[in-house]
């Protein structure tokens, strides 16, 4: 089991979209607001790096409103 906690920022006024559509994403555990730097944080939990990087790179980061 691979684990990773990816810390994102948003768009103004697009936190709790974003956090729904993230919540929905297979792969994506939880999803936690944030106060300071960041305005989220992911807790992503797969099988293999494989499966993390297709995750991140193509499923959370086609997410509408993350910066």
């Amino acid at each position: 089991m691979v684990t990773a906690l990816v810390l994102l920022n948003t768009e103004k006024g697009r936190i709790n979209e974003v956090a729904e559509t993230l919540a929905g994403i297979p792969g994506i555990t939880e999803v936690y607001s944030l106060a300071g730097v960041h305005d989220l944080a992911a807790i992503i939990r797969v099988d293999s790096n494989d499966a993390l990087a297709d995750v991140v790179t193509h499923r959370m980061l086609k997410v509408e409103g993350i910066r």
